[in-house]
């Protein structure tokens, strides 16, 4: 252990794993989307898909890796995964480029909450790295729920 809190070191994990699983949902559903998006801002929306996944991939290994060094067992199937998360899979399929921003911006909100849960429980055990790690999670998804805000604007008024 690393000198910190176990009873609550324990339930750090338990919210971290079930933020593992959502994050995988997420990615596969990204994945989805970015192979099947269709309409009239296709390339814009498939470019953005594709850089939201590659940041999930990464973000997945240090969360796994952060519930190893607090003493936990990261979630590492499928069937976990998808028993565990509060995101909603999507089957597969063409998808127009509104609903799916639409879908993602929801995600995008939920993962946030999530990730400010596991900061404020982190702090209350002064595991800063915990709260280091989500720091950065926090400001990407701020950014990317703004854009996605912005890009589903009507802007017919112009």
């Amino acid at each position: 252990m690393i000198n910190l809190n176990k009873e609550k070191s324990i339930n750090i994990c338990n919210k971290l794993n079930g933020y593992l699983a959502n994050l995988n949902v997420e990615y596969v559903k990204l994945h989805n989307y970015h192979w099947n998006v269709t309409g009239q801002n296709f390339f814009q929306l498939h470019g953005k898909l594709e850089e939201l996944y590659n940041g999930i991939s990464k973000e997945v290994d240090e969360i796994a890796e952060r519930i190893l060094m607090l003493g936990g067992e990261p979630l590492a199937s499928m069937k976990d995964y998808l028993n565990t998360s509060t995101l909603v899979e999507v089957m597969t399929g063409c998808k127009d480029s509104d609903n799916i921003s639409k879908d993602v911006l929801n995600d995008f909100e939920v993962l946030l909450n999530q990730v400010r849960e596991i900061v404020s429980l982190a702090q209350d055990n002064s595991d800063e790295y915990t709260v280091a790690l989500l720091g950065n999670s926090i400001g990407n998804y701020e950014k990317n729920i703004w854009m996605l805000r912005a890009f589903l604007k009507n802007n017919c008024n112009l």
